[in-house]
């Protein structure tokens, strides 16, 4: 994440990219890419909003990015390793991001997400990528992934009342999930 508290600007054009990606992907955690102006994350990577046009060409391609860097970031989890624990870190941002994410093309990053998912999964447990109950835990453990990262913080506020721990119910939620991945 870019400290916006410093005075120190960003220079160079890999510093200033990784700041775009960077600020879009915690951006697209809390809202959609529709939602997000080309002004606002200039200013949350801490750039000049026409460096948006300079190295990307536009606000959507900077997005674009984004996906593409988070989709390759969560595809290397799993692609030797099969399913993995839910994500219950403070840098599931990629989780919450695809969660959010409104998407116009034909074939969307999820799906490569999953297909890479079955395959990983399949290699890790000598199973056929079209095994029932192979396709049926990536299913399980994928909409845990994704729906763990879009609610988190709703769900510990609804249970607050019950006197939950944040990390004690992320330590359960990734040792549950992995049974669930077991088989």
């Amino acid at each position: 994440m870019t400290d916006l508290d410093t005075n120190e600007p960003i220079r160079g054009p890999e510093a200033v990219r990784k700041s775009l990606i960077d600020a879009a992907v915690q951006l697209m955690a809390m809202r959609s890419p529709r939602q997000i102006s080309g002004r606002e994350l200039a200013k949350h990577a801490g750039v000049n909003y026409g460096l948006i046009h300079h190295y990307f060409g536009s606000k959507d391609a900077v997005f674009a990015e984004a996906v593409a860097v988070a989709t390759e970031e969560m595809g290397e989890r799993w692609d030797s390793d099969g399913i993995l624990p839910v994500n219950t870190s403070d840098d599931a941002a990629s989780y919450r991001t695809f969660a959010k994410l409104e998407l116009d093309e034909v074939r969307s990053p999820m799906t490569d997400l999953i297909h890479r998912i079955v395959r990983g999964q399949a290699t890790a447990t000598g199973r056929a990528e079209d095994d029932p109950e192979l396709l049926a835990q990536v299913a399980l453990c994928a909409a845990l992934q994704f729906g763990w990262g879009a609610f988190e913080e709703e769900i510990v506020t609804g249970l607050q009342e019950f006197g939950v721990d944040r990390d004690a119910l992320r330590e359960k939620v990734s040792e549950l999930s992995m049974r669930l991945g077991d088989g």
